[in-house]
């Protein structure tokens, strides 16, 4: 018998896609309720409630229990995620044997990545994406823009869709997001739809709401389809609502505006598989445990008293006064209490709970702050937790990679932004005391001129003794001086003396940044370090040479280099001066080499002769 050949269902051929894309996230939820049901099932083990559901209403609704309970899935899962989220990847923008000017304008993208992170609380949404991988086994990050703002957003994995069969190979073309989302918001968000906002059904499912709920909000699907090719042209991404298309456009680029963390790759299929799958079995072994010795101590929990059979003792006589008097005739009454279980079953439980550290990769110390005994130097306490990260070098990879991936979307919504006015600006922090309008500009840059790359933020221990142990070893083999010394330490108590200290060499490093960056001569000041000035400034000439900076840019570094010369000589003919004036008694101080004021050498941004 022939059977017909089934039709797909290809909403992004029709001209009016809503209703497709409304059926396809219908037909797909009801083929995905296996994933569905596992991540129910995840999140009562993590959070220990047995809610329903995960639609506004049905998740506070949550079933009584009065059990007792040791949540080895939530202690695993925070301590792996504390262990991974310790470090803060930076993206770093590295050019191909670029010159100074793609160098340049990779530090600015860098800048502007960053600004971008921190505006979007990047470092705050990362650890619970992290979180949702640990217990759910995949994290969701959403890259999108709002107008001219460039935001993240995690997402809750189980209002994200798949068609199994799609992402058989791990690379779907299709990705559908279901949200619930205020009215009057997205009357905001599209106003000349407002009206078809108005009249629209909350959802398509009537459990998702209690016919008490005060809110009104709006079930939204987002939807999807890659470009079969880069010039192909049949890339689509339209967001539906219950009765009608609130937004339709051509999706040109070939990936999703998501970035995906999975805890630990599937050998088939898209989503990953995380901690709480893993341990699983070992939870529902403990909960079974602590019933089974929650009921033992209940019925244990009154002695046995044992009274001879013809005494004339009477029940009324045993009661939980202190000091009664039991009279009795022939043998005393015996109270009895013994064990409730036996041991093997404590130790058996105790197993377990050590058995789901071990599987996850961390040790039952960390979870509890505690570190092993005898660990006390610094070398020793790094050497302990490189061997404990490596378990984690495929998750931190991932966790990485979202970072990576973050940045690329952000540096191409930034492009996109400036595309449609050519005029895109961002207000960055140039340093601790200076902000800076940056335009766009002035940092696009061309897929192939850049790599990009992750490092963490620091590289140095976490804690106080830790990274004071680090840097007294790098400075010690003379790997780093005194001044970095004080930087690397970075403690808040401390702040405010090193920044003192730190002054000379940071005005120094300013006003080669203001050359180099900004082509605006900043001259040296006459009681700075200019020892350290000619370290510096020599260096940057060298480096500024090898990049091809612009001619009159190395003009203002050697100008620099030379006023610091002069005041350098000038300083030590001084010194030499009073020595010899000092041998002699009743000498006044001695001039200057020519009786000239260093402060009226050259003005502030005039011109010396090299």
């Amino acid at each position: 018998m022939d059977y017909p050949e089934a039709i797909a269902l290809q909403w992004w051929t029709q001209e009016e896609p809503f209703n497709d894309v409304v059926m396809a996230v219908q037909e797909i939820t009801a083929a995905d309720t296996t994933r569905r049901a596992d991540y129910m099932r995840y999140v009562r083990m993590y959070g220990n409630r047995d809610l329903y559901g995960f639609a506004p209403y049905t998740h506070t609704q949550v079933m009584s229990q009065d059990r007792v309970t040791m949540n080895v899935v939530k202690a695993c899962c925070d301590t792996a995620v504390s262990r991974l989220s310790r470090s803060q990847p930076r993206p770093r923008f590295l050019t191909h044997g670029g010159n100074w000017s793609l160098k340049r304008k990779a530090r600015l993208m860098e800048r502007f990545v960053d600004h971008a992170f921190y505006a979007a609380h990047m470092y705050d949404l990362a650890p619970r994406v992290l979180l949702d991988a640990a217990v759910l086994g995949t994290g969701v990050l959403k890259v999108y823009r709002h107008r001219q703002d460039i935001t993240l957003e995690r997402v809750f994995p189980g209002e994200v869709f798949v068609n199994p069969a799609d992402g058989f190979y791990g690379e779907p073309r299709n990705l559908y997001q279901r949200k619930f989302i205020d009215r009057a918001v997205l009357c905001d968000m599209f106003p000349d739809k407002a009206g078809m906002i108005r009249e629209a059904n909350r959802t398509t499912n009537t459990q998702d709401y209690g016919v008490d709920s005060l809110v009104d909000q709006l079930e939204v699907v987002e939807a999807w389809h890659l470009p079969s090719s880069k010039d192909s042209g049949d890339g689509r991404h339209v967001i539906c609502i219950t009765n009608g298309t609130l937004l339709d456009e051509q999706w040109t680029r070939g990936y999703f505006p998501f970035c995906f963390v999975r805890w630990t790759e599937r050998l088939l299929g898209y989503w990953g598989q995380g901690v709480t799958e893993d341990i699983l079995g070992i939870q529902l072994e403990i909960n079974r445990l602590l019933l089974k010795i929650q009921k033992a101590f209940h019925l244990i929990s009154t002695p046995r008293i044992y009274v001879e059979a013809g005494s004339k003792v009477r029940k009324s006589f045993f009661n939980n006064e202190m000091g009664t008097i039991i009279p009795y005739t022939g043998a005393a009454p015996i109270v009895a209490t013994p064990p409730s279980l036996n041991r093997e079953i404590f130790e058996h439980l105790e197993r377990l709970y050590q058995r789901a550290f071990e599987i996850t990769g961390v040790s039952q110390l960390s979870s509890t702050g505690q570190k092993p005994a005898g660990l006390d130097s610094g070398v020793a306490l790094r050497e302990y937790q490189d061997i404990e990260a490596l378990r984690f070098t495929t998750i931190s990879r991932q966790y990485e990679s979202m970072f990576t991936t973050a940045a690329k979307q952000i540096v191409n919504l930034g492009q996109d932004i400036y595309a449609e006015d050519n005029a895109y600006s961002v207000t960055l922090e140039r340093d601790k005391n200076t902000i800076e309008v940056l335009d766009f500009s002035d940092i696009n840059m061309e897929a192939d001129d850049y790599v990009l790359k992750v490092f963490p933020a620091s590289s140095l221990p976490h804690t106080p003794s830790g990274r004071l142990a680090m840097v007294q070893e790098l400075l010690n083999g003379g790997l780093i001086p005194p001044e970095e010394a004080k930087q690397l330490l970075d403690f808040p108590d401390l702040e405010a003396k090193m920044s003192l200290d730190r002054a000379t060499s940071d005005l120094i490093d300013r006003n080669i940044e203001f050359i180099l960056d900004d082509g605006r001569y900043m001259p040296p000041h006459p009681y700075q370090d200019h020892a350290l000035a000619l370290r510096k400034v020599q260096a940057a000439i060298q480096v500024a040479e090898q990049n091809n900076v612009p001619s009159d840019r190395l003009q203002m570094l050697r100008q620099y280099l030379t006023q610091t010369h002069l005041y350098l000589e000038q300083a030590n003919q001084q010194r030499m001066a009073n020595q010899q004036g000092a041998m002699i008694p009743g000498a006044p101080p001695a001039a200057g080499p020519t009786g000239a004021n260093p402060l009226a050498m050259t003005p502030e941004g005039g011109n010396m002769p090299v």
